[in-house]
C-alpha cells in the first residue's frame, strides 16, 4: 500500500516531526543561542540559489498556484524584463528573527543566465474565505451531514478539502504566518482561487467530514488577511557556466571576515562553529561580548532582539561567509 504524506504524518505524529528534522538541531537540545556552520561548495551553483523550473516555484499558500498561471508570470518576466505578482516568492527568502529577507536567485534560459531581484515589495490588506478542519474526539450525531469519499466536489474544492486535511496533521507553518484560527490551519481562497464557484464557502454542504476513520468539523469564515506582492526584474549576467558561476558566488557570498579584523575571543565563536566537532558554538543569555563581536560581523547583530523580546525560537539563517580560506554557511538559533 502506498504511504501518503497525510498518512505518514497521522500514523508517525512525534516521529515525523523528528524525521522532518533530521541532521538539524532542534530547540530543545540548545542553549539559548546557537551558531552552527556548514562548508558550502560553491566550485558549481545550484539550488537553492539557481532554480531550473520557476514554475515549480510553490506559492505561499496552502493550495499552490496552478502551473499555467506559474507559466505565465515567467513568461512575462522574461518578455518585459519585469512582473508583479502576490503570495509567489520567485525569489528565495530565508528565515531572519521574526522576519524573512530575500536570497540570491538566479534563472537559465537557453544557455543564458539571469538573476531576478525584488525592486518593489508591499504588504496588501485582503478580505479572503478561508476554510478549515477541526479534528473531532468523538463522532457527530447520527442526523449530522457528514461527506465521506468520495466527496462528489468540483475539482478546486477537492484540492481546497485536500489541502485542509493536510494542514490538521501538518501543524503550524510559520513560512504561511499565523494560523487565522487560532490553532485551526486554516485554507485560504487567495486570488487564483474562485471563492464565489466555491460550495464550501460560505457555507459548506456539510457540517462534518469522516476520513479515514476519524472525523472533523468544517469551518468556513472570511478574514482580513496580509497579502505579500512583490515586483520583479530580470537582468542578463552570462552566457557561459564559468561566468555565471562566478558571478553567483560572488553575489551569494556577503564578505570576508578575514578583512573584518576579528578579536580573538570573537574568532573562537566561529572557530567552535565551523569545527568538526562541535560544529557549533553556544551560549546561554545575555550573550557575551564575544558572541556580540561575532554575530556583529555576520551582520546578525544589527537585527537581532533581546531574547526576552521573543515567545518561540527564532532563526536566522543563510549567512554565506568567506573565513579561513573557505567559504561557510552560518545559521543563529535563539532559543527562550
Amino acid at each position: 500500500m502506498t504511504c501518503s504524506r497525510r498518512r505518514a504524518l497521522r500514523l508517525l505524529g512525534a516521529a515525523a516531526a523528528t524525521a522532518a528534522t533530521a541532521g538539524c538541531l532542534n530547540s530543545g537540545s540548545l542553549d539559548s543561542y546557537a551558531l552552527i556552520a556548514d562548508e558550502l561548495d560553491l566550485s558549481s551553483v545550484g539550488r537553492p540559489y539557481l532554480q531550473p523550473d520557476p514554475a515549480a516555484v510553490d506559492a505561499a499558500t496552502r493550495v499552490d498556484f496552478t502551473t499555467e498561471a506559474k507559466t505565465a508570470y515567467v513568461s512575462e518576466l522574461f518578455d518585459t524584463g519585469s512582473v508583479t505578482v502576490r503570495q509567489w516568492p520567485l525569489v528565495g527568502r530565508d528565515r531572519w528573527g521574526t522576519e524573512t529577507r530575500p536570497r540570491p536567485t538566479f534563472l537559465e534560459r537557453d544557455g543564458t543566465f539571469y538573476e531576478v531581484r525584488i525592486t518593489d515589495e508591499r504588504r496588501l490588506e485582503r478580505e479572503r474565505w478561508h476554510f478549515g478542519l477541526e479534528r473531532l474526539d468523538e463522532a457527530p450525531p447520527d442526523d449530522a451531514a457528514v461527506a465521506r469519499e468520495p466527496f462528489d466536489l468540483s475539482d478546486q474544492d477537492e484540492r481546497v478539502l485536500d489541502a485542509a486535511l493536510d494542514a490538521v496533521y501538518a501543524g503550524h507553518d510559520g513560512f504561511l504566518g499565523d494560523p487565522e484560527f487560532d490553532e485551526l490551519q486554516a485554507v485560504e481562497f487567495h486570488h487564483g482561487l474562485d471563492a464565489e464557484a466555491s460550495a464550501l464557502v460560505p457555507s459548506p454542504p456539510f457540517e462534518f467530514v469522516e476520513y479515514e476513520d476519524e472525523f472533523f468539523r468544517a469551518v468556513a469564515e472570511r478574514r482580513t488577511v496580509e497579502v505579500p506582492e512583490w515586483t520583479y526584474a530580470i537582468a542578463e549576467i552570462a552566457d557561459s557556466r564559468g561566468e555565471f558561476t562566478a558571478y553567483a558566488r560572488d553575489a551569494i557570498i556577503e564578505r570576508d571576515l578575514d578583512e573584518v579584523g576579528l578579536s580573538e575571543p570573537a574568532a573562537g565563536v566561529l572557530d567552535d562553529a565551523i569545527a568538526e566537532e562541535p560544529r557549533r558554538y553556544e551560549e546561554g543569555a545575555p550573550p557575551s561580548e564575544r558572541l556580540d563581536e561575532a554575530l556583529g560581523a555576520l551582520g546578525i547583530a544589527e537585527d537581532l532582539e533581546p531574547i526576552a523580546n521573543y515567545e518561540d525560537r527564532v532563526d536566522f539563517r543563510n549567512v554565506v561567509l568567506e573565513y579561513r580560506d573557505g567559504v561557510y554557511r552560518f545559521d543563529l538559533i535563539v532559543s527562550p
